[in-house]
């Protein structure tokens, strides 16, 4: 399921585990500790992530441990630059307008996941 990331596309735990190098039970904690990320669970319930939510554990991932903050601060951060609960993800149908840093930033992420793929 690496392929891009339609709506419907949902990804496994441990799928989302490798996309965004965290170990499974860092995911199912930040669950337990922000109460706006309800991942969906299937019929034998596991849980499945869809784009909105690797959105928001991608800005929780940031937050925490790029920007170092404790999960009551990047609580309160997240709650002001996300009133509603969502992370807007970026409109991908004018591809024309995206900038070089952000392709760069696109391609490094690729290659640190295929790298982690083939480890």
């Amino acid at each position: 399921m690496f392929g891009t990331m339609a709506d419907s596309e949902v990804h496994t735990i441990k799928e989302v585990s490798l996309i965004l190098d965290e170990e499974q039970h860092v995911l199912r904690y930040w669950e337990r500790e922000f109460d706006f990320l309800h991942p969906k669970k299937n019929e034998l319930g596991n849980r499945i992530y869809d784009q909105s939510d690797l959105a928001i554990l991608k800005e929780l991932k940031r937050l925490i441990r790029t920007e170092r903050k404790t999960i009551q601060e990047a609580r309160i951060a997240f709650h002001e630059a996300n009133p509603s609960g969502l992370v807007e993800t970026p409109d991908l149908s004018d591809i024309g307008n995206v900038s070089k840093d952000e392709i760069a930033s696109l391609q490094q992420e690729l290659r640190d996941i295929i790298t982690k793929l083939r480890s």
